[in-house]
């Protein structure tokens, strides 16, 4: 992912199904192939990684502190994101 453009959603705080939420309306606006959610919950992050997964995506976690970050590769998943 080095070199390329990454688009980051902070849902940090948001309880789900909120955080998911967030991330499909940022994904309708969103043109790059690298996302990053920061998320406060395993709940919220286990729905993300479900929900990108499902589109064929590459999908990651990162704990940083508190934080739960779920790292998404659009490239392989043949979306339009």
């Amino acid at each position: 992912m080095a070199g390329s453009e990454e688009q980051r959603i902070i849902a940090r705080g948001l309880h789900s199904p909120g955080p998911l939420l967030l991330v499909k309306k940022k994904l309708d606006e969103f043109k790059g192939r690298h996302i990053r959610v920061i998320v406060s919950s395993d709940d919220a992050a286990d729905e993300i990684v479900d929900f990108f997964m499902k589109m064929g995506a590459k999908v990651e976690i990162d704990n940083a502190g508190d934080d739960i970050h779920v790292v998404v590769d659009l490239t392989e998943s043949g979306e339009d994101a």
